[in-house]
């Protein structure tokens, strides 16, 4: 599998890196002490961390949830992982390393929109080896947008102020009448300045079905939003819009490349109350140490034709115990 960074390092910030940046002793001391395989019963001194992965893991399927996370178990690599880490990479790079300079370069041709075009692809820089999931489509339909957005602002608002932002919180969640300490962290594709607010964007390199997306996606904005209000990162508060980039909407069935784009307020409130309650389900689950299988996902499909941990699970454990009793009675 053809893996090209254009940064040439995978590594994400430290913690100690954190602290350095933002001087937040009471986040960095939460986070040394929070682990994802929290169980109150056997250490005290710990808390849970919590990240939308994480969380959105549990929400899918709770066994799962506790064979990656106290079992360390880990699926193996697919091509829609390496699509993932190319094209988000190439995004990265480009916000950190597209100058001004070439910006204005780019604005001065804009009563030549042909030379405009090539100058800022130009500023792309190629792999040693074709990409080979798709990669480069999505990352010139991402580059077409950003194209156009500079033309139309003019470059006004047009630079995230913040990519890939390190974002780290601390809160509590109540459970059962007992307010209960966690560490909520995570790293925001990229945030916009939007009148008197900030946008929340994220890129997803998968494919587009408004009727499934928008919900999932409205509930990942709205646990950002939430940590950001938890943080101590007042440069990107309030959060008033969020939205999402499917550069690569269109494959398999989807329904194509699209940007969506919306005020909080639609369907925030009930989004923002559902995310409070899974918070309050996985911190319950981590209190009662109870992760049961969840497999099934609607009429004839399960959740486990997406899982790799199959083996190590006790709903196919129990159910290969059952076909055999089965067997054995016949």
């Amino acid at each position: 599998m053809m893996r090209f960074n254009p940064k040439g390092d995978d590594s994400r910030p430290s913690i100690d890196d954190y602290l350095a940046e933002t001087g937040h002793d009471e986040e960095a001391e939460s986070y040394r002490k929070s682990t994802y395989a929290w169980n109150p019963n056997e250490d005290e001194t710990k808390i849970l961390r919590i990240t939308k992965s994480s969380l959105g893991t549990y929400n899918w399927c709770p066994q799962q949830y506790y064979l990656e996370k106290f079992k360390g178990l880990r699926g193996e690599q697919q091509p829609h992982h390496v699509r993932g880490l190319n094209v988000h990479d190439m995004m990265e790079w480009f916000w950190e390393n597209f100058t001004k300079e070439q910006e204005a370069e780019v604005l001065a041709l804009v009563n030549d929109i042909q030379k405009a075009r090539s100058l800022f692809y130009s500023a792309f820089p190629q792999p040693p080896e074709p990409y080979e999931y798709g990669e480069d489509e999505q990352i010139a339909q991402w580059a077409e947008w950003q194209f156009q957005r500079l033309l139309h602002t003019g470059g006004h608002q047009w630079r995230p102020v913040g990519v890939e932002a390190n974002v780290h919180a601390t809160r509590f969640v109540e459970v059962d009448g007992e307010a209960i300490p966690v560490h909520i962290n995570g790293f925001i594709d990229t945030l916009f300045a939007d009148g008197e607010g900030y946008a929340l964007m994220e890129l997803k390199t998968g494919k587009y079905k408004a009727k499934s997306k928008v919900p999932s996606m409205r509930k990942e904005m709205a646990f950002y939003k939430m940590m950001i209000e938890h943080s101590k990162h007042a440069e990107f508060m309030p959060i008033t819009h969020w939205g999402w980039e499917f550069p690569g909407g269109n494959m398999a069935d989807g329904e194509g490349a699209t940007i969506f784009y919306e005020d909080t307020k639609t369907g925030g409130k009930y989004t923002m109350q559902s995310v409070e309650k899974s918070l309050q389900k996985l911190v319950k689950a981590h209190i009662d140490m109870e992760f049961p299988p969840d497999p099934f996902l609607g009429k004839n499909m399960m959740k486990c034709d997406w899982c790799d941990y199959k083996e190590d699970c006790e709903f196919w454990s129990v159910t290969d115990e059952m076909l055999d009793k089965i067997m054995e009675e016949e």
